[in-house]
């Protein structure tokens, strides 16, 4: 009985790797534009919230996605 583990194709490890650090940055983002528009527009209104809660949720969204991203591939790599 063979018991090692059959070849992979690590290219499709990445791009799999790299698409699930996308998954998690939208998923942040959707969460921190829901979350911010729930407090920034009783606080500034209803344009200068909604903006608001955008521009925090692209930030935290880019970021997620970077950081997700280069730990999943780094775990590919390994």
């Amino acid at each position: 009985m063979n018991t090692t583990a059959p070849p992979t194709d690590a290219k499709a490890d990445l791009i799999a790797a790299r698409a699930t650090g996308a998954g998690i940055g939208a998923l942040a983002f959707m969460v921190t534009w829901l979350v911010g528009n729930r407090i920034t527009v009783p606080l500034l209104g209803d344009a200068p919230g909604a903006w608001l809660a955008l521009g925090l949720a692209l930030g935290a969204g880019i970021i997620v996605t970077l950081v997700a991203g280069a730990r999943l591939t780094r775990r590919v790599e390994a």
